[in-house]
């Protein structure tokens, strides 16, 4: 019993000790660099494609990122207001938001779609030109 009560305490020492250890090293160890990117862009047309392409993309999310935002801040608004009227009125307010919620939804469809429309216009255009362009330099 002696004999494994010291083993254990042994055993929890040299644990400590391992993970003290580890926890050294890691702050000691400098914080990984990125690798350096190439300075000079490819040339490869199917490679600058892509790149304008990516760029669209990402234009394209940071247009309708603010766009999606506040419909569901007023879709969300419209939620709260008619759980908060559910309450005060003794009824269901998972129901009261649910149908909320829908009402929101198909209020702000048509401006919503309409904003859209115009970033998906512009994403499409530049992904065309992109394709257009790659097309070309294939030739």
């Amino acid at each position: 019993m002696k004999n494994s009560i010291a083993a254990l305490a042994v055993f929890m020492s040299l644990l400590g000790s391992a993970a003290q250890a580890q926890i050294t090293a890691a702050t000691a160890m400098p914080p990984a660099t990125a690798p350096a990117k190439a300075t000079a862009p490819s040339t490869d047309p199917v490679v600058v494609m892509r790149a304008e392409q990516r760029a669209a993309r990402t234009e394209f999310n940071n247009t309708v990122r603010p766009l999606r935002a506040e419909r569901a801040a007023t879709i969300k608004a419209a939620q709260d207001k008619a759980g908060a009227e559910a309450k005060a009125a003794g009824q269901d307010v998972m129901v009261a938001r649910r149908n909320a919620r829908a009402a929101a939804t198909a209020a702000t469809k048509a401006d919503f779609e309409a904003k859209m429309k115009a970033a998906r216009e512009v994403r499409s255009a530049a992904m065309a030109a992109a394709t257009a362009k790659r097309a070309a330099a294939a030739k």
